[in-house]
């Protein structure tokens, strides 16, 4: 079992719309209400602009009146009466998963969906179900008592439809998913890998081109990891070892921004700073190794580049894969932020920086960037914490 002050729920999802659609017919969405949290993906019928009204509704329906406790027979009846009527099918219709989660147990409630995947220990755990009606609709549930590096996968038809009349005859079934995954190791993976690899998979036996909008959403249990950022300076140079002396006795992963703060740093530590000359990339400049500190990067360039790449995986998750094949410091720095932090704490310095004199990057430019880092995380799930000094 796991405790939850201890632990991280940590998800990656990935939606790819039908090749040739503007947008995706599924939809997932998370709530949240004090101790419970719901996940919801739907598949509407059909593809496009339909589909996607019918799976938002149903989704948006589901996962609130579930997290404020309403019955499912009540929460499923009301988002049958409240769908739109197809025009051309003459029918209401969209498949949906629901996994809460509550006191370290997972309840999945599965309507028409492929069931969803649960690993264990890197292997497929077999868990019971149970089949009921909810006026028309046969409905699974299932309740799995968690522990520390579960995984529980849930997918549309997308998914164990893909590569049909294509590279695989009869699908990526669920059991050849779960094969997958248990060669892949995926219990050493973060969600957001294991959610991207699905998807390269699908995307590949479909030869690139999608029959169906296709979503997979990957949920983990997992230990948490912090992870302290000291970014400029302190105001006060008579301050210097006494916020050295807290950043350095904060257990995590350190990472230390900008040229002055690491030659500050250098100097505290009383170890070298050597250049690493195979991660530069791009306009990104070179990253340095230091004892005691995990990465040494430059500032404000670096930042704002991270910045640009977590946001761009909001956008397209996608890119994860991409990104962890690169070497440069944004690109480290960001795959770092993404995938393996869970607690964020920014000690951001106020000191004026005199090589910045005469440029744009002034301090309010620097606040600005790590604003708006902080609220990109904050859309990644991670908590963050600033202290100014």
């Amino acid at each position: 079992m796991f405790e939850r002050q201890m632990h991280f729920i940590e998800t990656g999802c990935v939606c790819i719309n039908k090749t040739g659609e503007p947008i995706c017919g599924d939809f997932f969405r998370l709530f949240e209400n004090k101790d419970k949290k719901v996940f919801v993906l739907s598949d509407g019928l059909g593809s496009g602009v339909k589909a996607n009204i019918l799976s938002t509704l149903t989704a948006t329906i589901l996962g609130t009146m579930l997290s404020h406790d309403i019955p499912l027979d009540e929460c499923v009846g009301t988002v049958a009466a409240s769908l739109p009527i197809c025009r051309t099918r003459k029918l209401a219709y969209s498949t949906f998963t629901v996994l809460q989660l509550e006191r370290n147990v997972a309840h999945l409630v599965q309507y028409d969906n492929p069931s969803a995947i649960v690993m264990r220990n890197g292997k497929r755990l077999v868990y019971e179900t149970q089949v009921r009606f909810v006026g028309e609709k046969e409905i699974h549930e299932s309740s799995v008592p968690l522990q520390e590096n579960d995984i529980l996968v849930l997918m549309t038809d997308g998914v164990t439809n893909a590569g049909i009349g294509k590279l695989a005859e009869n699908g990526w079934g669920t059991n050849d998913l779960a094969e997958f995954l248990e060669r892949l190791e995926a219990n050493e993976l973060s969600a957001p890998r294991i959610a991207a690899r699905i998807a390269d998979g699908c995307k590949v036996l479909s030869e690139n081109s999608l029959d169906d909008d296709t979503s997979v959403l990957v949920v983990k249990i997992r230990s948490r990891q912090v992870v302290n950022m000291m970014v400029g300076p302190p105001e006060n140079k008579n301050e210097d070892d006494s916020i050295m002396n807290l950043f350095f006795s904060k257990n995590g992963i350190r990472v230390v921004c900008g040229g002055s703060t690491a030659h500050a740093v250098s100097k505290y530590m009383n170890k070298p700073l050597r250049m690493l000359s195979d991660s530069s990339g791009g306009n990104v400049p070179y990253m340095s190794q230091m004892d005691g500190v995990d990465y040494v990067t430059e500032g404000i360039l670096t930042l704002k580049k991270v910045l640009e790449l977590c946001t761009a995986y909001l956008e397209d998750p996608m890119i994860l894969l991409d990104l962890c094949r690169e070497t440069d410091a944004a690109s480290q720095l960001a795959v770092l932020l993404i995938e393996r932090a869970t607690d964020i704490n920014i000690y951001f310095g106020m000191a004026a920086n005199v090589s910045h004199e005469g440029t744009e990057i002034d301090f309010d430019t620097k606040l600005a960037l790590i604003k708006q880092l902080e609220a990109c995380l904050n859309r990644l799930q991670k908590q963050i914490k600033i202290s100014f000094c």
